[in-house]
């Protein structure tokens, strides 16, 4: 299982607008729900995707990553403009047991 907590900072404060944020790994897109656009956002939500053993490992050699894109959200209209995003490797994940499936933990 993967779980991702996202913080931000530096970003320019914006009133009207909320920041949201979509990670997408294995063809599986995940969003967290809106949070207020100010300076230093955090993300209060975890980003989590399950995997086996096997199915990690393979990604692992696949160097397989997970891309986490932000947008900022007009409020007045809805409109989402792309403010950024980050690229994560899962081979820097830490690694965790639980029962049979293995957590990554960012």
């Amino acid at each position: 299982m993967f779980f991702l907590h996202l913080l931000g900072r530096r970003f320019p404060k914006r009133p009207r607008h909320h920041i949201i944020a979509e990670a997408k790994f294995d063809g599986e897109l995940l969003a967290t729900d809106p949070i207020d656009h100010v300076e230093s956002p955090d993300f209060t939500q975890e980003l989590a995707w399950e995997l086996d053993k096997k199915g990690l490992q393979q990604h692992r050699l696949q160097r397989t990553s997970i891309k986490i894109q932000c947008y900022a959200v007009d409020t007045s209209n809805s409109t989402r403009e792309a403010i950024g995003y980050v690229v994560l490797d899962i081979r820097s994940a830490h690694n965790k047991q639980v029962t049979s499936k293995a957590m990554l933990i960012y």
